[in-house]
């Protein structure tokens, strides 16, 4: 597992995918700021960071993220007590909670250690942290942020959108993206979303939902078939069906799938699958040049 902060870049890891990106010293430092009470108090709380996706560049925040990382290094925490105490003038800061709150152990470490980073990382509202996990994909757009400078936000600018027939979700794309950023975005717009027999979609992402639907009368972007996206449309294959299993059996007796590589694999099956009815559906897709 890799935890390497580098300025400007995002760093992720294997489970969860938290990273920091600090700003550079090319950008502007635009100074956010934690109040202290009216004793002169800071309360610093910690709080649960896992696999949930979230992004965050006000001061409170990240301050919060990293009291939790130091939960268990008392220096670390005296050091992050002193870069607020210096910044905000605060006479004391407490952190409170850190006990109760955890961050995910494929994430843990990530938090710069130096007073004028740990400075730069909380209070430049040019520096982000991001959190996510591999198990889902991140919208193209999630870690296209605003900059701040003289006083404006400079947004990015998107040159191409992506939308999927049936589906009000789209995403955007900074410049023509290649087949591996195509495929992301179509992955994140489908994320929570199967298609029923009818050919419409459901995009629903409660744990009831996904526990209790009927597998065999939906079709999902599942690994078992090739996608071809030159032709302009998505393959969808039933979630749970068992005449996959016995199309591979007869190509396997067939001896056609022995020594063919993992790609020219699945192209062989997903020729065969969209010969049999009702195992595969297709859905039309549009890259825009906007």
């Amino acid at each position: 597992m890799k935890q390497l902060i580098r300025k400007g870049v995002f760093e992720t890891n294997s489970s969860s995918s938290h990273s920091i990106a600090i700003a550079t010293e090319d950008k502007e430092f635009v100074l956010d700021t934690i109040y202290p009470d009216q004793n002169g108090i800071i309360i610093v709380e910690g709080d649960e960071y896992g696999w949930e996706w979230f992004k965050h560049n006000d001061a409170g925040s990240k301050a919060s993220y990293s009291a939790q990382s130091f939960a268990n290094d008392d220096y670390q925490l005296d050091v992050l007590k002193e870069v607020i105490m210096e910044q905000t003038g605060a006479t004391d800061v407490v952190f409170v909670g850190l006990n109760d709150g955890y961050i995910d152990h494929d994430s843990y470490g990530i938090v710069p250690k130096s007073k004028e980073e740990l400075r730069n990382f909380i209070f430049n509202k040019n520096s982000w942290l991001f959190g996510g996990n591999d198990n889902s994909e991140a919208d193209p757009t999630f870690y296209h942020v605003p900059e701040i400078r003289d006083g404006k936000m400079i947004q990015p600018v998107y040159k191409y959108e992506l939308s999927i027939e049936g589906l009000s979700k789209k995403t955007k794309y900074l410049n023509k993206p290649t087949d591996e950023e195509l495929e992301n975005g179509i992955n994140s717009i489908l994320e929570d979303s199967v298609m029923t027999d009818d050919g419409s979609f459901i995009t629903d992402n409660s744990i009831f939902w996904q526990i209790s639907r009927n597998k065999e009368k939906c079709y999902e972007l599942g690994y078992r078939v090739y996608q071809d996206y030159s032709t302009g449309e998505i393959r969808l294959s039933k979630e749970r069906d068992d005449r996959f299993h016995e199309v591979e059996n007869d190509l396997k007796e067939s001896g056609l799938l022995e020594n063919v590589s993992w790609d020219e694999r699945r192209k062989l099956l997903t020729e065969r699958f969209m010969l049999v009815t009702g195992l595969i559906k297709t859905v039309k897709f549009t890259l825009k040049e906007l």
